[in-house]
């Protein structure tokens, strides 16, 4: 599906009511899917799960539940904040979604684009309609696949919860929102707080249209609805084995947003960790957090992927304080202060209101009264 310049007079041509018709249905839709999302996570469990072996990390299960129907489900735990895998998939900032989504689905990902945002009476609920194409790795050769979906999250900061579904939409010749697509795919999130981790719970449908189920007596027509019944059960399948690599991310945009301190003129004689005395030697490699800026050992010091800006990723010495620090800030029940986000790198395009400024590696960690 190919946005048009004839598609674009007629999204103008609508009027106000058309769209506040259209904010009631896709507040429906989003409810709906978020209910179908939350009941499979119940019964996931039961007998016809079928477990995948090629889960590459995360437990994979799959069903074929009534015909036409193709079900996905995935469990695993993130050392990661609920707030911070909904942010490593941000729905409000279109330079952090573009990034995560090159990071997760590599060159094939061309594009995402905001189309609507549906208000929504909760600050922690965000609603919006967006437009995602993908090509192929040759593109003047490889065909493209442009398709609209609903992105819906929240999160509920007494329970630790969250939830964030995708479900795609059709329109009619007109533009108009016809009804719900046949994909939809959702993740639960539960932080265990005491544990420093977070449960997810993803789970992915597919259905097949009527036109679709009858065609399959066609051989033609079969092997048109196979391949692209295909392509969509590995998109599917793709969202759920790229669970861990969303996990990567959270945590390297989580050092990137810390407070980098100025290094000291004077220096540090002993290792923040262990305590033991730092020996400086031309032959011997030293040992700088990225984050501190003191001289630790090699024990007490690990090199990390730290994402200071948005899409552009180093790989730095961070010591085990800071990890720590940072590890036990992310999981803080008290609200102290502002959420500190990335800042769009040089090479961003889709620079949006809601992006914020963090810290810079120039910054000097504030002192509190």
């Amino acid at each position: 599906m190919n946005f048009s310049i004839s598609d674009f007079s007629q999204s103008m041509s609508r009027t106000s009511r058309d769209f506040k018709d259209e904010d009631i249905a896709v507040v429906a839709l989003a409810a709906k899917a978020r209910a179908t999302v939350e009941a499979s996570q119940h019964v996931f469990v039961t007998l016809g799960w079928k477990e995948r072996k090629d889960g590459q990390g995360v437990r994979l299960f799959e069903r074929k539940s009534t015909p036409g129907v193709f079900d996905i489900a995935a469990s695993t735990s993130l050392p990661c904040s609920a707030s911070e895998i909904i942010e490593a998939l941000s729905s409000r900032n279109s330079d952090e979604f573009n990034a995560t989504m090159l990071a997760l689905a590599g060159d094939g990902f061309s594009f995402a684009v905001t189309l609507r945002e549906i208000p929504t009476a909760s600050p922690h609920v965000h609603l919006t309609i967006k437009r995602m194409q993908f090509s192929g790795s040759i593109p003047l050769v490889s065909s493209t696949k442009t398709f609209e979906f609903l992105d819906y999250a929240e999160y509920d900061t007494k329970t630790r919860t969250a939830v964030r579904i995708f479900q795609t939409l059709t329109r009619d010749r007109a533009g108009r929102l016809a009804l719900a697509g046949d994909t939809l795919a959702g993740y639960v999130l539960t932080e265990q707080t005491k544990l420093h981790q977070t449960s997810v719970f993803y789970f992915g449908t597919h259905a097949m249209t009527r036109e679709e189920l009858k065609a399959r007596s066609i051989v033609k027509a079969r092997l048109r609805v196979s391949t692209a019944r295909e392509s969509t059960t590995q998109a599917l399948l793709k969202l759920a084995k790229v669970i861990p690599t969303i996990g990567a991310i959270a945590l390297r945009r989580r050092l990137g947003a810390e407070y980098v301190v100025d290094p000291s003129e004077e220096g540090n004689k002993n290792c923040p960790g262990c305590g033991k005395v730092v020996n400086v030697s031309r032959l011997r490699k030293k040992h700088v957090c990225c984050i501190c800026s003191l001289d630790t050992c090699n024990s007490c010091s690990r090199f990390q992927d730290v994402e200071s800006l948005i899409g552009v990723i180093e790989r730095l010495c961070v010591c085990c304080i800071c990890i720590s620090t940072a590890r036990h800030r992310a999981f803080d029940t008290v609200n102290d202060g502002p959420t500190y986000r990335l800042r769009p790198s040089a090479t961003s395009t889709s620079r949006t209101n809601s992006t914020t400024l963090s810290s810079t590696r120039s910054h000097v960690l504030p002192t509190h009264a």
